[in-house]
């Protein structure tokens, strides 16, 4: 009998590539996870993340890091916690219920989205996520400069214009507007640089900055009024992460070594937000040697609602019609339960072949 054609494919870098023919993949062969910006589209892989965490990752015998910017900080401090489970379905419900049917304004999503981070993260989960061993939780913040220090109207306006062009003649012409913040556990700081010539430094997570620091890495300019004031970090403009890092790139920053694990939504990693409208900035397999991507096919996506992803522009589709976005990301994340029943199939059988690509 034919077998059916998975949801979902292993994309993994060279090395990577490597030590799964040869080693075949076990979480406690796993050093990092990442997470990626993206806003809705994350309700895509829901499944996946909660079989991850709550059902696979508890078989390594070692603690893992975990990086995120944007929704992937926020997903990661639910998947971080020691009832991943609940917390990301906490986050996921929370999300999909979000209402603005008052109009879209700064002081509304501020509203919505400190709902959202009520339901999996008050202050008992706040000290699971910094005391529980199985990992080490670490967000990527944007701080911000000149005009981007502004949050109104022409001066924003005019600083985003401004790091568009500057990111046109390479990433390091980001410098001046921003620098790349990491939050990171104090019981182990990973080993973070300036890789890719953007500014780049540590700051501690402690009980009384971890969800600053959480809102921060999801500050999105315009929708969100930036963070100015972060317990126990420098005074500044504190804004969305993937601004620097809208798909982290492990390479241009991270110098931790060991295998990235990397539940993604795309097929690909854009480095930056400024990198969206411009495809050629895709990341290279070469900067992505240690990384496995696991990522839902083509097919997968042509299955969902509309045939596409989740989108944050769905607010504006749907306007005046929240019930039906509602009812169409709720079957998103329903259906992405079963990515992660397949992946928690094939990672019994140990058939990792039948998923695997190169990049």
């Amino acid at each position: 009998m034919t077998q059916p054609i998975p949801s979902f494919e292993l994309l993994a870098g060279p090395a990577a590539y490597r030590h799964i023919l040869k080693n075949g993949l076990e979480p406690q062969q796993l050093a990092t996870i990442f997470g990626a910006s993206g806003a809705a589209k994350w309700l895509t892989i829901y499944g996946l993340d909660r079989a991850i965490f709550e059902s696979w990752l508890p078989k390594a015998d070692k603690s893992l890091h975990l990086l995120g910017t944007s929704i992937g900080a926020w997903k990661l401090a639910a998947a971080g916690q020691s009832q991943p489970g609940w917390a990301l379905n906490e986050l996921a419900e929370g999300y999909i219920l979000q209402s603005y049917e008052e109009g879209i304004t700064k002081q509304i999503v501020h509203r919505e989205l400190i709902a959202i981070l009520d339901r999996f993260l008050q202050q008992p989960q706040v000290d699971d996520l910094l005391t529980q061993n199985r990992f080490h939780y670490h967000c990527g913040v944007a701080r911000c400069h000149g005009a981007l220090s502004g949050d109104t109207g022409w001066p924003l306006a005019r600083g985003m214009a401004s790091a568009f062009a500057r990111n046109l003649r390479g990433r390091s012409g980001l410098n001046g507007q921003f620098e790349r913040v990491i939050f990171t556990d104090a019981r182990a700081q990973p080993d973070v640089r300036s890789l890719d010539g953007i500014a780049t430094e540590t700051q501690t997570l402690n009980r009384n900055n971890l969800r600053d620091a959480v809102i921060a890495s999801g500050s999105i300019p315009y929708v969100m009024a930036a963070k100015t004031a972060i317990s126990g970090a420098p005074s500044g403009v504190y804004r969305d992460g993937g601004l620097i890092d809208y798909h982290p790139v492990p390479s241009n920053f991270w110098a931790e070594p060991g295998l990235i694990l990397y539940p993604h939504f795309y097929r690909w990693l854009l480095p930056g937000w400024y990198d969206k409208y411009l495809p050629s900035r895709r990341a290279k397999a070469q900067a992505l040697n240690n990384v496995i991507m696991v990522v839902p096919t083509d097919a997968y996506v042509a299955q969902l609602p509309g045939g596409q992803i989740p989108d944050r522009k769905d607010f504006q589709r749907f306007k005046g019609n929240e019930a039906e976005r509602q009812r169409r990301w709720r079957q998103v994340k329903d259906k992405s339960e079963s990515l992660g029943a397949e992946f928690l199939a094939i990672a019994q059988s140990g058939d990792w072949l039948q998923v695997l690509r190169p990049l």
